[in-house]
């Protein structure tokens, strides 16, 4: 959002209430104080942080039905970070719809229901985390009772991210069932499939090619 540089804070905010129409500064002042903002000074001497909240504030202010929101949460410190979600989750069960671009991947799976990866300007996925991540390459690690087993286990053929020791990394993208083969050889004392961060969705997407 652009500001202009020589009003304060509460006189772009007030100008930007009469802009939207709003009868009074309530909801106003209840988003000052939940982002700790003291907006009395001058635009130009805030650092980034402040212009964020300042943004987040006239964003929110007027109770809009929809909103469309560029990287919200840039310059914000972690608490604010927090606060901004919590914002977003109360609007979202209030029936708000919100358009977000964000490379802050905790805060997009904390707060969108359905998620849009873009690489090289078109859009390659569209569709809810949950599904998005089942779609994706997943990662098994396969414990064996010794270092021999554990060798003579990735070398069965299977996509093998890497060995330690008794512990094998396994990548499997669709058929499990090659692995499931293999593991019925040997000795196998242990299975687990970390879970997989939205991160690790985008960069799977974005692997290998130009952003």
């Amino acid at each position: 959002m652009a500001f202009p540089e020589d009003m304060t804070g509460n006189g772009f905010l007030r100008f930007y209430a009469r802009y939207r129409g709003m009868k009074g500064e309530g909801r106003m002042k209840e988003l000052l104080e939940r982002f700790e903002l003291d907006a009395r000074g001058k635009v130009k001497k805030m650092s980034k942080g402040m212009k964020q909240k300042v943004g987040i504030v006239a964003a929110f202010m007027h109770d809009p039905a929809v909103l469309v929101l560029d990287e919200p949460t840039s310059g914000l410190d972690p608490l604010m970070q927090n606060r901004f979600i919590e914002l977003v989750l109360e609007e979202k069960q209030r029936g708000k719809t919100i358009l977000m671009s964000s490379h802050m991947f905790e805060e997009v799976e904390r707060t969108c229901h359905r998620v849009g990866i873009i690489r090289a300007g078109r859009m390659v996925a569209v569709d809810s985390v949950d599904t998005l991540k089942a779609a994706q390459v997943k990662r098994y690690v396969v414990t064996l009772d010794s270092e021999e087993a554990a060798a003579q286990f990735a070398a069965e053929g299977l996509q093998v991210e890497r060995q330690d020791r008794t512990q094998v990394t396994v990548l499997v993208q669709n058929n499990i069932q090659d692995m499931i083969a293999a593991m019925h050889k040997y000795p196998v004392t242990n299975i687990t499939a970390p879970g997989q961060s939205l991160e690790e969705v985008f960069l799977q997407y974005y692997g290998g090619g130009e952003a």
